[in-house]
């Protein structure tokens, strides 16, 4: 069972991402930048390649890296990660255990107060909303055969905000795949990393937290969803915004497309 990490990053000039993030093995590494090429090095005799291109959006290069991977399990980092000693063992082991899951979540050690449960459970529609992208490893066979790639209207680079993790999880339960969580640690996230989306809790933000949801939810749960976001989060934004604001400027979102 062999493993690529696929790293997206931007205007790298050279391979040297791939010791600072720790990699001890296979990895894809999509540089977005002004040129087009390929790069190859081995780390302890695998393979780390990195395409640099001119195309841009996080999606879009993630679903880059997945066409240009072979490896039974593919693992999606971003640049700012540092993998834990022994993650392609932790990474070997969780598929071993759970045979029948397609997608693993794992645990990343942060300073962004994203905390995990102790005990490992199935994923379905509701809790796959609580992860980030850097948690999520695949079957590379499983996504592809089901046709499975991130939305590339969604993500960072896009201006429609996140959540293309959530629409591509969903994606995966709709077409039966199983996804299973494990309390296992397998990077922590490089402290004070900045996130290349979130500007604040201004009304862009909200517009694009409703037309994500719909994207994913549909309109009726997505509106529901929404209210729930909006009286949850609150206290997360209330220095920014009143609650009402952010629930209209979500609902507007989603049954005003202001992407069409």
């Amino acid at each position: 069972m062999n493993i690529d990490v696929l790293i997206s990053c931007m205007h790298q000039t050279d391979l040297s991402i791939a010791e600072r993030s720790g990699l001890k093995g296979g990895a894809v590494i999509i540089n977005q930048c002004d040129r087009d090429g390929m790069k190859e090095k081995l780390i302890n005799g695998c393979s780390v390649h990195m395409y640099s291109t001119t195309s841009r959006g996080l999606s879009r290069s993630r679903n880059m890296a997945i066409e240009h991977s072979h490896a039974d399990i593919c693992l999606i980092s971003d640049d700012d990660e540092i993998y834990a000693e022994g993650y392609e063992e932790k990474l070997v082991k969780a598929f071993t255990e759970y045979p029948e899951a397609d997608v693993i979540l794992f645990q990343v050690k942060n300073d962004i107060g994203k905390t995990f449960s102790p005990t490992p459970f199935k994923v379905g529609y509701l809790r796959a909303l609580t992860f980030a992208s850097w948690q999520i490893a695949f079957r590379r066979e499983s996504i592809v055969k089901a046709g499975i790639r991130f939305d590339v209207e969604m993500g960072s680079g896009t201006g429609h905000g996140s959540n293309e993790e959530t629409k591509f999880l969903y994606d995966c339960l709709r077409k039966g795949l199983k996804l299973q969580y494990v309390p296992v640690e397998i990077a922590q996230l490089v402290p004070g990393s900045e996130s290349q989306w979130f500007k604040g809790f201004d009304s862009k933000y909200f517009l694009n937290r409703g037309w994500s949801t719909a994207r994913y939810m549909g309109k009726f749960f997505g509106a529901l969803y929404v209210t729930y976001f909006a009286i949850r989060k609150f206290p997360l934004y209330r220095k920014d915004c009143s609650m009402f604001r952010a629930w209209t400027n979500m609902l507007k979102g989603i049954f005003c497309n202001p992407y069409q």
